[in-house]
């Protein structure tokens, strides 16, 4: 909602284009797997500019999940800023961590459920332990957990790191919001990210002797990754006291700029320093330390000018096509790798023979068969529960008015 000519408030605005950009991650992270199943794509290789760019998702997709990070940082910080600054009420946090539970529990608990139920035709599916059995049913894994003295425990979809990642920032939000007035934000925020800079040297020493996997799971835990989802929460506060400011729109060029600007340099930075670190990268080379804020700052001004209303991102993120893509984001997240580990086991050996023109759309359009089923019949009935109080007193009020 935007505030009336001549008044001044925050914006409560639905952005269709930052669902769009939710599509475009989930896209991205499905591309780079695709071509880990098929290697040998190269169309870097094709023409000097257009060659890279095109390639960039399918090399470096996995940045698909630092814009993810960046979002929730933003997202869930707008109603903390803007009671922060005055211009809303104080979140209902029962209802927040009601919210963040249905959006992300039901969708992985229903494919869990799939994977141990059917069993050993999944790729994926290994014998659970207590332990491990529990580890999956609170999202507690990856082995960072043993940097609390627990037995690590490898979750059971590789996709599936993130997802304790993202659950910690929504408990430790709450935590950080009354920290989101201007003169205090900025010292937590360069608190924090010097301590995810210093998180992540720390994580590439303890665990260098098991590996760069190891190095990567570790590091990339929530200390490591704190930094993105600090610069989202920072836009989100930008974002909302420009609007209490003046109240006044940017300039559209400015906006369509910043949006540009914003996902250009993580592709400039992907290209020359991550490419060249090569194996040294999470091995505790430096852009490694710094990579979540090198991603992080650009990819949070672009997000930022997209709240603000870049012409240039809502033209390309909030068409039908990119808009349903980030309906269906988490569901194709969650399903899309085990997807293409069945296709191939399907299929068998005369599936290496297959072209990209047939493997690809043939990959594609499964994920999205399947991730359109997860949305429709798990993921939107359940974010769409009312709570149990409330229900009842719907019924409590159509009884009454029927007698």
């Amino acid at each position: 909602m935007k505030p009336e000519p001549g008044t001044r408030g925050p914006d409560r605005r639905y952005v269709a284009a930052l669902t769009g950009l939710r599509g475009v991650a989930a896209a991205m992270v499905f591309l780079f797997h695709y071509a880990y199943f098929h290697p040998g794509i190269r169309l870097d290789l094709l023409a000097p500019v257009i060659g890279p760019i095109l390639h960039t998702p399918f090399g470096f997709g996995f940045a698909g999940v630092d814009i993810f990070f960046v979002l929730s940082g933003f997202l869930l910080t707008l109603p903390f800023a803007r009671h922060a600054l005055g211009g809303g009420p104080r979140p209902d946090l029962p209802r927040y961590f009601r919210r963040r539970l249905l959006r992300v529990f039901p969708a992985y608990y229903a494919q869990l459920l799939i994977l141990l139920a059917v069993g050993a035709w999944f790729l994926s599916w290994k014998p659970l332990s207590a332990g491990e059995l529990v580890a999956h049913l609170s999202m507690f894994f990856n082995i960072g957990a043993s940097a609390i003295g627990l037995q690590p425990v490898r979750p059971m979809v590789g996709v599936w790191w993130t997802l304790p990642v993202e659950l910690g920032f929504y408990l430790l939000l709450p935590f950080l919001a009354p920290l989101l007035r201007p003169r205090l934000w900025l010292p937590a925020l360069l608190a924090g990210l010097t301590f995810s800079v210093l998180y992540r040297h720390w994580a590439a020493i303890e665990y260098a002797a098991l590996g760069q996997d190891a190095v990567f799971l570790a590091a990339s835990q929530l200390p490591g990754s704190l930094a993105e989802f600090l610069l989202g929460a920072t836009a989100a506060l930008l974002a909302q006291r420009a609007a209490l400011a003046d109240g006044r729109q940017p300039p559209p060029w400015l906006l369509d700029a910043g949006f540009v600007i914003g996902l250009a340099l993580p592709g400039v930075w992907l290209w020359q320093v991550v490419l060249p670190a090569g194996a040294d990268y999470w091995m505790g080379h430096w852009s490694m330390l710094l990579g979540p804020i090198a991603l992080g700052l650009p990819l949070s001004v672009a997000v930022f000018c997209l709240y603000r209303g870049s012409r240039l991102g809502g033209l390309l993120l909030a068409n039908r096509a990119v808009y349903y893509l980030g309906l269906v984001s988490y569901s194709l997240y969650l399903w899309h790798f085990v997807v293409m580990q069945q296709l191939i086991q399907m299929i068998g050996p005369a599936y290496a023979e297959l072209p990209h023109w047939i493997t690809f759309p043939l990959s594609a359009t499964a994920a999205m068969v399947v991730a359109s089923a997860s949305y429709y019949v798990v993921e939107r009935p359940f974010y769409r529960l009312k709570p149990w109080r409330q229900v009842l007193r719907s019924r409590r009020e159509g009884s009454e008015q029927g007698e």
